[in-house]
């Protein structure tokens, strides 16, 4: 049983607070208000119907420029169907709301909706696209670190812990929007992998299917924790840690917004007996060898304006997932919810509240599955430098940001990227966050069981293909202070 100090909060009476808080503040915001403008005339209540006093049947929808990728897989993505009966006045909404379901699809760099009309009772819709280039060979450079301030400060900018590999992806292999991709990396990490993905697999496109497999392996690995920072060792004549995996995924999308994850995977690690000499928790009873068949469960609502930069909307994220313990660990049972709220205050300001947590319900958990704090987008911002091992955490973040530029650079010399968006948006952030851990553990790991608070300023930076740069100026309760980098979003 996790002890909660008293002065900390009821965590089940908390999450309810927060989801009515976030269920109300929903409705009325602006991004889920789209839902009911996207809805043609003709499924919508007779009394709206009669409030319309010019509406126009969509004769035809004319797409050109999809040279890869099919029509129906496009026309699956949008609102509107031939046949469907708008209200003229709500036209403009449609044309947009459009350009950016398709934009979210990313493989397009440009795209142009317009409406002409056809007789006088109806119009033709016209989408005019440019796709990208699909086969995106890349030299792939990846730090062996958990973030380029790790790597920066604490390793001295150690060339020999960057990852070399070339990745490939093809993000349009038959035109249905299958990606197929392949990597490898050599230097500090040695690492092949593969996967493939096919969103649609049934006529009525909802079935969709996905197969990954890998294999990596480290020198070095780290295998304790001190001062809530990573302890690492190293053998230069052998390979101290191993893992495979591979799985497979079944995808069931009903409607634009939702999409349910069903998946069974297996996964292998094995370590140097070196490791467990130095950490006999690593893996349970001593062990050297962890495995074990997880099925998991995930379900998605994306109700957001971008889905690569969310500025309006609601997104829910919901995961649990069955681990059967083979060898080095006993069964374990993982649940995850991540809400994200997003509204425009006023003009050009826009602010947002992203709650994420996870819980691990197994009592006797070894140390490699006790990560919290400090991995992917788990971290309180100001703490990058620092790792939580626990069973339980929570993450709460708020930011108000400014739209400073959002321009679109046109007619550029490039075939697959004629077009260029450039977004920046200054803000200010505060965050908190709280991990709970039972388990014995060294007394200088004190951000366990304590609540981790910070705030800042910062921009974000959004450009094509998906890139995306923070830059963040952040204060921890400790009175620590530094600028950090990172490549994805909050």
């Amino acid at each position: 049983m996790v002890r909660i100090p008293e002065a900390s909060f009821h965590p089940v009476q908390t999450v309810k607070s927060l989801l009515l808080i976030l269920l109300s503040l929903s409705a009325g915001s602006s991004g889920l208000a789209q839902g009911h403008s996207e809805t043609p005339l003709t499924t919508r209540p007779l009394q709206e119907r009669q409030a319309c006093q010019h509406t126009r049947r969509v004769s035809a929808i004319v797409l050109s420029g999809n040279k890869r990728t099919h029509s129906n897989v496009i026309r699956r993505e949008m609102s509107v169907r031939e046949g469907d009966l708008i209200c003229a006045d709500s036209l403009e909404t449609i044309l947009h709301l459009n350009y950016q379901r398709l934009y979210n699809l990313n493989i397009f760099t440009d795209i142009v909706c317009t409406a002409q009309e056809g007789d006088s009772s109806s119009i033709v819709l016209s989408v005019a696209l440019k796709e990208q280039w699909f086969i995106i060979p890349q030299a792939d450079l990846q730090l062996a670190d958990r973030n380029i301030n790790v790597w920066w400060n604490e390793q001295n900018r150690d060339l020999s812990r960057i990852n070399f590999g070339l990745y490939v992806q093809h993000k349009n292999v038959s035109g249905r929007l299958d990606r197929l991709s392949v990597s490898t990396h050599l230097g500090y990490t040695q690492q092949l992998a593969a996967s493939y993905f096919r969103p649609y697999i049934d006529r009525k496109q909802k079935l969709g299917l996905g197969i990954t497999a890998g294999y990596s392996r480290s020198r070095e690995l780290a295998y304790a924790t001190a001062g809530n920072k990573l302890l690492f060792t190293r053998h230069d004549n052998d390979f101290l840690y191993h893992n495979f995996f591979s799985g497979a995924s079944l995808y069931y999308r009903p409607a634009y917004h939702s999409r349910h994850v069903a998946g069974l995977a297996y996964y292998q690690y094995r370590v140097g007996d070196t490791v467990v000499q130095l950490n006999n928790d690593f893996f349970k009873d001593k062990s050297t060898r962890l495995q074990y068949l997880e099925l998991a469960y995930r379900y998605e609502y994306n109700g957001v304006d971008n889905w690569n930069y969310p500025r309006r909307g609601l997104k829910i994220v919901a995961n649990a997932a069955y681990r059967h313990g083979l060898s080095g660990m006993d069964n374990q049972v993982l649940t995850g919810l991540e809400l994200g709220l997003f509204r425009k205050l006023a003009n050009r300001w826009y602010t947002s509240f992203i709650l994420r947590g996870r819980s691990s319900l197994l009592n006797d958990d070894p140390y490699f599955l006790r990560t919290a704090f400090g991995y992917k987008s788990n971290f309180v911002r100001g703490y990058e430098y620092y790792v939580v091992e626990a069973r339980h955490f929570g993450i709460g973040r708020i930011s108000l940001k400014y739209e400073a530029l959002r321009r679109q650079y046109h007619h550029l010399p490039f075939r697959y990227l004629p077009e260029l968006p450039v977004w920046i948006y200054p803000k200010i952030f505060f965050d908190a966050g709280y991990a709970a851990n039972n388990k014995p553990q060294s007394s200088t790991n004190t951000l366990a069981n304590t609540l981790l608070y910070s705030f800042g300023v910062g921009v974000d930076i959004i450009t094509a293909y998906d890139l995306k740069l923070r830059i963040e100026f952040a204060v921890n309760h400790l009175g620590e202070n530094g600028v950090y980098l990172h490549a994805n979003s909050e």
